[in-house]
């Protein structure tokens, strides 16, 4: 709050405490109970204590009320408004000094007495409005004052009052051009000139000096009379002829504005009804009638109307009735109620100088009147601009509501021209004829002639369309919530202008991001368009509208930095004249015209056929190739057809779930995905398809696809090949003597996989018995004192580690604990996902120890078989495939030698034939404890690619090898520096050998070109010394300096590995 004396007081005549709203002690009787400050009788006694006990200070009265407070209480109710009163007098309690008084007189109305010396009026409104400024409720307020300063303290206070209200009348008339006015004696003779006028109008009225006036309304388009207003003019016997800008706010302030009304409706009525004696009904134009608010609180304004119009006989079409929005802002509740009595009763009621109130539009919805009739004053010329836009809107959306629409004071042939381009038909004003008498007007009717105010021709095409346009309506819900783009358009064979739009439409559009454009776009999306693009627009639209139903197009638009393509579906919702109501529909078709042009470029170069998909709440098919239609014995057409519907019309129907079972899976994230499916071809047989099918991209309503079809009929029993490799795959799972589990370690850890050991290790029958016994719990039943070790092993393995051993404790199925050992290795599976697998031995029993070893090296080469398991056995010479992903040596035993040349010769490097062919002899002639691994390059006809195969004793004569692809983990800065050590070591002008150590013994393994040369074909290893992989002999130096090497790199490494 701020402190008094900023209220335009001086701060010395503040007290310090005051309760009463003006010093003095006073009854309840004399106090306002609403805002605590005095009432009227209170303020007339407090005023007149403080000029008696002061008759040398001189005092001013100041008079103010809250404009649009009335809109306040309409807007926030009448509690918030007793509320506002309630705070304004604390606030003027507060703050007043001891030597002031102040009183709440009624309503808004406030009034106070201060010393005219410490006064300041620029001051006080300054505190006002910036009290108002950070009032709770959102609401503009204007305060304005009228000030009296006391000049004759004699004068009855009421006396004053009244002068100071007159100040107040003066200021919100805006003719003084302030927000306050002091008190002259020129507002004192208005009030008398106002009192005279008054006090003569009952006499007027008897002698008849008020007479109708005519305003002719008229078509332009025609030329021809629709009707007139009827206006008053007071034949005043010594003033002359007044207009009524001089008596009519006079009578409303006065309350003798409803007898006027009733006379000048008299009058009315009998003008009617000599004009239908003498000329007949259909020559006689419709008359409108002001009704002022003091009408309208009538409860038997419709009943008097009624008996008026049957007392002269005059059909109620013919008089009608115009109010004002200033009727609505007072009292709405019972205007409505008045309106819809009068027109029932068959009156026409037209809303005069629509849009000149703050509640224009509140006052359109909620009245239901016949006829607007539009303020001018938009087509100002300093606004005309802007006036002009406002004029077309509401004509636009007076058609729409199927009002007819009148513009009086229309002044210029330039106005009634604009006014017409934008189709308002009826006007009114000096340009026309200035208000005649009824003489004159009878002259000009019969020289004219007359026709009736016609209401717009709506055509409504869809039974719902009005309902858009209503905001509680199922329809408009639907709209608002529909999770596409949406629009309403209004289309006038030039302009597309958007109306409405959702969400997603503004969004489509670039509308949210860039306000601008979204103005363009809203006052006409065509002009916003490609001149091709705009064309084909522009066609579908008309083929809506002539046709009467949907169309599409599909356009390019650019926004935000980006082009893309939309399909924009349209339907014509209701017509009106030139005007058509559209319901638009737009959706994004970038990726599927950019994956159609692609497709149209490259499916004839595709082996098989291609086709396009689109999967979002159904699979549609967007496009294929000529050889996809042919392979199942269709044409392009007939294939186009068949599908038209439904996309997998030609599956059959036992294998639909297959491909719907694809479509899901890309759908949930997989970036392939394929089937073997049959199909129905066109002669009626039965073939069999190939579909593997591919993620091109992805939105957020659908997933479109590319599918590569082949004809595979007589390719089935492959089919059966492989699938009878994969349960190979499965059965060898099974039988091996240990347990393994495969399980994923992402935000959402779950078991993937056990197999038949584990289960029984853990105490269950199955896979699924497992799953069932562990939900809810563990994905692996790890006891929970070992839960921070296996969590420790999980991080190691994804920050890169090599495969972990472990040792845990874990927990049965029955409760009981047991032990298990193993080796955890992580990898990534087909779906990105990260993966441990775990191959572990129960060892609760502690089994003999050899056996123990034979399965922990079995358990851990598991851990990495994923393409190729061989066995080499080193006593009978032979090489067995146990199972193979892709090769031809699968299931079959062969020389070792033939199947290490068939390997070989895969192999471009000699090096890395060298090492692989020594890793094989080393892990045969080792004792087992660890595995060996090998990386090598392998190069096919098509591609070029590294393996590493780990290869591990299980047994005194045989060496199990497995082999994966890891070109993706063998980076190409390591190709680089291995091929530049390589070059640099072949370069240099020195030998460079490699040796091999292993049981004390020395080997060559690798040597350059000079050291070649140097010791020529006896240097062991070369390709004629028949003893090429024979030991070499150390000097004693040597072998000293070879050993300090072997125990420096035992002490860094601390591990065996080769």
């Amino acid at each position: 709050m701020r402190p008094a004396w900023e209220f335009g007081i001086e701060k010395d005549s503040l007290e310090e405490e005051k309760t009463d709203g003006g010093g003095g002690s006073f009854g309840p009787s004399e106090h306002d109970a609403l805002s605590g400050l005095l009432n009227r009788s209170g303020f007339n006694v407090r005023v007149r204590a403080l000029i008696d006990a002061h008759p040398d200070e001189a005092y001013v009265l100041v008079y103010g009320d809250i404009d649009r407070f009335k809109a306040y209480n309409d807007l926030f109710g009448t509690s918030a408004g007793d509320s506002l009163l309630a705070d304004i007098g604390e606030m003027i309690r507060r703050n007043l000094p001891s030597n002031a008084a102040a009183a709440r007189l009624r309503a808004d109305h406030f009034i106070g007495c201060f010393p005219r010396s410490l006064f300041d009026a620029d001051r006080m409104l300054a505190v006002f409005n910036d009290w108002f400024a950070a009032y709770r409720q959102d609401f503009t307020f204007f305060v304005r004052m009228g000030v009296y300063s006391i000049d004759d303290p004699e004068l009855d206070v009421n006396l004053m009052c009244d002068r100071a209200l007159l100040a107040l009348r003066a200021a919100k008339s805006g003719s003084a051009g302030s927000r306050y006015v002091l008190y002259d004696e020129t507002l004192r003779a208005s009030l008398l000139k106002e009192q005279q006028l008054a006090g003569e109008m009952t006499t007027a009225l008897d002698r008849g000096q008020f007479v109708p006036f005519f305003q002719p309304q008229y078509c332009y388009a025609t030329g021809r009379m629709i009707g007139a207003e009827v206006l008053a003019r007071w034949k005043h016997p010594k003033r002359g002829l007044l207009g009524p800008a001089e008596f009519i706010p006079v009578f409303e302030r006065n309350g003798l504005i409803s007898r006027f009304d009733y006379y000048m409706w008299d009058q009315a009525c009998r003008c009617l009804r000599a004009w239908i004696d003498a000329h007949g009904r259909d020559a006689v134009p419709h008359l409108s009638v002001n009704l002022s608010r003091a009408d309208i609180y009538r409860s038997d304004l419709c009943s008097y109307l009624k008996g008026l119009v049957e007392r002269y006989d005059v059909p109620p079409s013919l008089l009608n009735l115009e109010i004002t929005e200033s009727a609505y802002m007072e009292s709405p509740d019972q205007l409505v109620g008045a309106v819809m009595e009068l027109r029932r009763a068959g009156f026409t009621v037209e809303m005069d100088d629509f849009g000149s109130g703050y509640s224009s539009l509140n006052t359109l919805k909620d009245v239901p009147v016949d006829v607007l009739k539009l303020d001018m004053g938009f087509l100002d010329a300093h606004e005309s601009s802007r006036g002009g836009l406002i004029l077309a809107s509401i004509v636009r959306m007076a058609r729409w509501l199927n009002l007819p629409v009148i513009a009086e004071g229309v002044e210029t042939q330039k106005q009634a021209a604009y006014l017409a381009s934008i189709g308002c038909e009826y006007m009114q004003g000096y340009l026309f004829s200035r208000p005649v008498d009824r003489e004159t007007f009878e002259r000009m009717l019969m020289d004219g002639g007359r026709e009736s105010v016609k209401r717009p021709i709506i055509e409504n095409l869809q039974d719902d369309a009005s309902e858009f346009w209503n905001a509680d309506s199922p329809v408009t819900h639907f709209f608002n919530s529909y999770v596409g783009a949406a629009a309403i358009a209004e289309y006038d064979n030039r302009t597309l202008e958007i109306a409405r739009a959702n969400h997603q439409f503004a969004e489509l559009f670039g509308m949210l991001d860039d306000l601008d454009a979204a103005e363009r776009i809203r006052k006409d999306l065509l002009t916003q368009l490609l001149d091709e693009d705009r064309a084909a627009l522009h066609e579908a639209i008309l083929r809506a509208v002539r046709d009467r139903g949907d169309s599409e197009s599909e356009l390019r638009f650019r926004s935000g930095g980006r082009g893309r393509w939309i399909r924009v579906r349209i339907r014509l919702l209701s017509r009106a004249g030139n005007l058509s109501n559209l319901y638009l529909l737009a959706e994004e078709t970038t990726q599927e015209q950019a994956l159609r042009d692609r497709l149209a470029a490259t499916r004839d170069t595709i082996p098989g056929g291609l086709a396009f998909y689109e999967v979002a709440d159904r699979i549609r098919l967007l496009d294929f190739s000529d050889a996809a239609a042919d392979m199942i014995g269709y044409t392009r057409e007939e294939y186009q057809a068949r599908t038209l519907d439904d996309a997998l019309a030609v599956v059959h129907p036992e294998d639909r779930a297959r491909v719907e079972a694809v479509a899901a899976e890309l759908d949930a994230g997989a970036s392939r995905s394929s089937c073997t499916m049959r199909v129905l071809r066109g002669d009626g047989k039965v073939a069999w398809l190939h579909l593997s099918a591919s993620t091109m991209y992805r939105d957020e309503t659908a997933l479109y696809v590319v599918a590569v079809l082949i004809d595979v009929t007589n390719e089935k029993e492959n089919e059966q090949r492989l699938k009878a490799q994969s349960e190979l795959q499965c059965r060898l799972s099974d039988s091996v003597p240990c347990g393994i589990v495969r399980y994923t370690v992402d935000d959402e850890p779950r078991v993937l996989f056990v197999n038949r050991t584990g289960c029984e290790i853990f105490g269950y029958a199955d896979f699924a018995a497992y799953r069932a016994g562990t939900a809810g719990g563990k994905i692996v039943p790890i006891h929970d004192d070992d839960d921070e070790l296996h969590a420790k092993t999980v991080a190691a393995l994804k920050a890169g580690a090599a495969p972990i051993g472990f040792t845990y404790r874990f927990v049965r199925s029955d409760g009981s604990m047991g032990w298990i050992e193993g080796t955890s290795a992580l990898e990534r599976d087909i779906d990105g996902r990260t993966v441990v697998q775990s191959a572990f031995l129960d060892v609760s029993d502690r089994q003999q120890k050899r056996y123990e070893q034979d399965i922990h090296r079995y358990s851990m080469v598991l851990c990495s078989v994923y393409d190729e398991i061989v066995e080499f056995d080193g006593e009978n010479k032979t090489y067995r495939s146990l199972y193979s992903s892709g090769r031809t040596l699968a299931d079959r035993t062969m020389p070792m030698e033939e199947a290490l040349k068939f390997w070989t010769d895969h192999l471009p490097e000699p090096d890395d034939r060298l090492r692989l062919r020594a890793a094989i002899d080393e892990c045969l002639a080792d004792d087992g404890a660890s595995p060996i691994a090998c990386t090598y390059r392998m190069a096919f006809e098509d591609r070029s690619c590294w393996y590493q195969s780990i290869l591990l004793r299980v047994s005194e004569s045989a060496v199990l090898c497995c082999s994966k692809d890891v070109t993706e983990h063998v980076s190409n800065e390591d190709r680089r520096i291995m091929m530049r050590v390589l070059d640099t070591m072949g370069k240099l002008p020195v030998g460079v050998g490699v040796f091999a150590k292993r049981d004390g013994e020395v080997r060559l393994r690798y040597a350059n070109d000079r050291l070649s040369t140097m010791f020529g074909d006896g240097l062991p290893g070369a390709p004629d010394n028949p003893d090429w992989d024979a030991p070499l002999e150390l000097s004693e130096e040597v072998k000293r300096l070879d050993q300090r090497c072997v125990d420096q790199e035992s002490s860094r490494m601390g591990t065996n590995w080769t």
